[in-house]
């Protein structure tokens, strides 16, 4: 099954997810990138993402230095070959503006990310039970070159 796309500019935020995702029977890998410009040149394969697989799903952060989540949100929703891929935004962030403006923007669910410890931990089982277990994800179709 084709990867979840992890884009965090974290470190500490990205570990604690990696390892609660290695615990979790996640059926896919996970692929973390670092900022927006990443995660675009990840979503349509440039540079050093050329041979990535397109994500069964992606956990957005929406605040990161350079491009945006929101940014990302908006031009993966936009483009026609990617829109179909599942976004979840993973934000510290409960300002109505970040949530509605997420949802404007396409996003599929909005997630508030807690601090590092047991309720990271009950968010990420319930983002698995959820995403993994009662949702079906679209099939992977790759863009027609």
């Amino acid at each position: 099954m084709n990867p979840l796309l992890l884009v965090e500019d974290s470190d500490p935020d990205a570990e604690a997810l990696m390892r609660i995702a290695k615990r979790l029977p996640l059926p896919v890998p996970v692929v973390r990138v670092r900022d927006g410009e990443n995660a675009l040149d990840y979503l349509y394969r440039r540079g050093s993402h050329a041979d990535a697989e397109r994500p069964a799903l992606v956990l957005l952060d929406l605040h990161m230095p350079g491009i945006s989540g929101r940014d990302v949100l908006a031009t993966l929703k936009a483009d026609p070959d990617l829109r179909s891929i599942p976004v979840i935004i993973f934000s510290s962030s409960l300002e109505t503006g970040d949530v509605e403006g997420a949802y404007a923007d396409g996003a599929n669910s909005y997630l508030f990310k807690p601090e590092i410890g047991p309720q990271l931990q009950a968010t990420a089982e319930a983002l698995h039970a959820f995403w993994f277990k009662a949702a079906r994800l679209p099939a992977a179709q790759e863009p027609e070159a």
